[in-house]
């Protein structure tokens, strides 16, 4: 989706907006992205169900040339058939290249590693790419504690992708990112350190291979947003996963202008 060298800036923009509004904020940051010529390919958006199909059809047949990705919020464990209410993964191909899962407002709703494991299981046999949200509770802690927390969620979760028919090579294969979100961050308007993100990152990469791409998500802002990717190594970040941040085109794009991939 996109190279190393270019950190990915992925917009999440939750149930905050009716389609109609997501078509036109995409709009807005289409034409923003283009006036300060960012880099294609650096840009994705997760829009709400009801907006995916609109938002993607706008940018597809007028700002293609962006490469402007597509992500699902969410995806069902199951797969298509007689499912009242679900969306199964097939249904997305040809609309969205990734889908978000185990964000910390689905785990919220009850959520667990197990079931989280299994939409993994079938994002993966769809083709698409899984951004596998793990995070921290606790302000508190230490960082060692920190890095046992995800740790703990990322083996339940894989344990049941394993069991869900999936594994830890189809994931690399498929291109799975892992966004590392502080609970306690996201919507405090208090970003973690970008140190920490970097001794997270690190450690998740131990667990997996050096060369999964590792995303930061809480409390995004410009004027920080350069500062997470200062780290070299297992303890670099490749890109940040934004909430509220990403409702404005003009604050979105501020942050990929701070992150290089616009001018």
């Amino acid at each position: 989706m996109t190279n190393r060298d270019t950190p990915l800036l992925v917009a999440n923009w939750k149930a905050n907006l009716a389609p109609a509004e997501e078509v036109a904020l995409a709009g807005q940051i289409a034409t923003e992205a283009t006036r300060r010529e960012t880099k294609p390919g650096s840009l994705m958006i997760a829009p709400s169900t009801l907006g995916a199909v609109p938002v993607a059809s706008l940018l597809a047949r007028e700002h293609g040339s962006l490469q402007i990705g597509i992500a699902a919020q969410d995806v069902s464990a199951l797969e298509p058939g007689a499912h009242t209410g679900e969306g199964p993964a097939p249904h997305l191909l040809g609309i969205a290249r990734a889908v978000i899962l185990g964000h910390s407002e689905r785990r919220d709703l009850g959520e667990t590693g197990a079931l989280i494991g299994k939409k993994v299981a079938r994002a993966v046999a769809a083709g698409l790419s899984p951004i596998v949200c793990v995070g921290d509770r606790d302000r508190e802690a230490t960082t060692e504690q920190r890095c046992d927390e995800v740790r703990a969620q990322w083996h339940e979760l894989m344990e049941s992708a394993v069991q869900s028919g999936s594994s830890l090579a189809a994931l690399i294969d498929v291109g799975v990112f892992i966004a590392y979100e502080p609970v306690w961050a996201i919507g405090s308007g208090d970003a973690a350190d970008p140190e920490l993100a970097g001794r997270v990152a690190a450690a998740l990469r131990g667990l997996i291979t050096d060369e999964v791409k590792v995303l930061y998500g809480g409390s995004v802002r410009a004027e920080r947003a350069s500062s997470f990717f200062a780290g070299g190594g297992a303890a670099r970040l490749d890109g940040l996963l934004v909430g509220g941040a990403s409702l404005s085109s003009e604050s979105l794009l501020d942050i990929s202008t701070a992150l290089g991939t616009s001018r």
